[in-house]
């Protein structure tokens, strides 16, 4: 029963990426179905963008309030999902996911998924991790531990499991915040759980444990995905170590790194190599892998990523250096270029362009080149405190913050 499981779920997903493969060559958008998009690298593929952002500022198609979390928006045809918390008194309130129209933004069902959890250092309460979207089920992953498969068009609790209860993971300071992982038909997450459950991947039907590995605490970081000759890779980042599962469970390598305790997700490029960065730390590593092992290429302390994942493009490494936008060759670690002025934010990739969100809320197009940094345009998108990575699908940017959420279009 479980060799046919596993044979589905590799199956279901080399026909979902050749599906989309063939979909980008055509130019057609890829879905933004889960955390930093449907590679998990922060690329829109298959979208265009215009050159520059208009003086006056892109055409705004919706504006709403929206309960805290910080929670990034994914996105399905014509309906966008993500997470939200409501207060009842100063310490205690409810957490949902949820899901809206994509057009209009308005609410199309809300569900229930959890007790808030409360930041004691108060930098925003409420969820932290991004829904994913599969082909039945949204699944959503609380800041109190709870990872809930609900029904993609009334919102239904399909199945739902306690991590706290069920594994024994301890709640990280700031509250859990990796993010589902969809591969075929499995959900795969980092759990830090006892017994060697560190890591965990769940039928996506039916919530039931395929298979739990390794040694870890609960940490702030999500599973990236690879694929090499034809055999998925999925890479977590824990402690100091990366560390590689097939889709069997099997461990392929780790890798002991100078890092410890990222933040940033494990940013996969050039289909072999993986880029980790960390704001306490050394600062980053590029590791090149196979199926058997992997070993560092180059480190170096020219980028610095707190919560804010880079993006990879022609060669060249973009993200916050700390607070620093930057640019860095992902062949020798040099910094080519810095700009301040946008404090920690977060950017995501399009076509040729980086889509930068300001810790202010303001959106800021820039040129994805090493040449220099070359703006194209900037607008005030939302307002307060934003510390999540904006989504993109089909011209349109989504951003939210702890307190409101907008759609553009940027075409």
């Amino acid at each position: 029963m479980k060799k046919k499981i596993i044979t589905s779920c590799i199956l279901s997903f080399l026909l979902l990426m050749q599906t989309f493969i063939a979909s980008s060559q055509q130019s057609e958008p890829i879905p933004w179905n889960q955390f930093k998009g449907f590679y998990r690298n922060g690329v829109a593929s298959g979208n265009t963008l215009a050159e520059k952002i208009p003086e006056n500022g892109p055409k705004m198609l919706w504006k709403k309030k929206t309960g805290s979390a910080f929670s990034e928006i994914t996105i399905m045809g014509n309906q966008i999902y993500t997470m939200l918390s409501e207060k009842t008194d100063s310490v205690s309130g409810l957490e949902f996911a949820v899901a809206f129209d994509a057009k209009t933004g308005n609410e199309i069902w809300k569900t229930l998924i959890d007790s808030i959890f409360i930041d004691v250092d108060g930098w925003g309460d409420g969820p932290r991790s991004t829904p994913a979207i599969g082909q039945d089920f949204v699944y959503s992953f609380s800041g109190r531990g709870k990872l809930t498969a609900t029904s993609k068009t009334d919102g239904k609790i399909a199945w739902q499991v306690d991590f706290v209860k069920e594994f024994g993971s301890t709640i990280p300071r700031w509250g859990f915040a990796n993010s589902p992982l969809l591969i075929g038909d499995l959900v795969v997450m980092e759990a830090g759980g006892s017994e060697n459950r560190a890591f965990i991947a769940f039928d996506a039907k039916t919530g039931k444990v395929v298979w739990a590995k390794g040694k870890g605490n609960s940490t702030y970081n999500s599973p990236s995905v690879a694929n090499i000759d034809g055999e998925t890779q999925i890479i977590f980042a824990n402690g100091i170590y990366l560390y590689s599962f097939n889709a069997q469970g099997d461990t392929l390598w780790t890798l002991k790194t100078p890092i410890g305790n990222p933040t940033a997700l494990p940013l996969v490029f050039d289909s072999n190599k993986v880029f980790i960065s960390a704001i306490r730390n050394t600062g980053f590593i590029v590791a090149e892998f196979n199926k058997n092992g992997a070993k560092e290429l180059i480190n170096g302390t020219a980028m610095k990523n707190d919560y804010s994942t880079s993006v990879y493009y022609d060669g060249y490494i973009y993200g916050f250096n700390v607070a620093a936008l930057t640019c860095i060759s992902a062949t020798t670690g040099e910094k080519k270029w810095t700009k301040r002025g946008f404090g920690k934010g977060s950017l995501i990739l399009v076509d040729d362009k980086l889509l930068v969100l300001s810790d202010q809320g303001k959106i800021i197009q820039v040129k994805a080149t090493p040449d220099a940094y070359t703006e194209q345009g900037s607008f005030q998108a939302i307002e307060g405190k934003s510390w999540t990575a904006p989504s993109f699908s089909d011209g349109k940017v989504y951003v939210r913050n702890l307190t409101e959420m907008a759609c553009f279009d940027l075409n």
